[in-house]
């Protein structure tokens, strides 16, 4: 590149105006969005209500392909 093209690559950028990014301001907000997420989870959710889970779930065994059998999970 000669310096004719030089200052004529110059005179072309000069007036382009690259944004400095801002990496961390993102990422911040990103983060919030998600804890902001959480906490309105939270208040949407029946939160009084007692959650239980079914202890005597029923699983499927297969160990002979011919003649599956049920197996309660505790």
């Amino acid at each position: 590149m000669t310096r004719r093209d030089q200052a004529l690559l110059d005179r072309q950028l000069r007036g382009l105006h690259i944004p400095e990014r801002h990496d961390g301001t993102m990422i911040l907000a990103i983060v919030m969005i998600f804890l902001v997420g959480l906490f309105l989870g939270n208040l949407r959710s029946e939160a009084g209500a007692t959650v239980h889970f079914n202890t005597g779930e029923t699983a499927l065994s297969v160990s002979n392909a011919a003649s599956p059998t049920l197996a309660v999970l505790r």
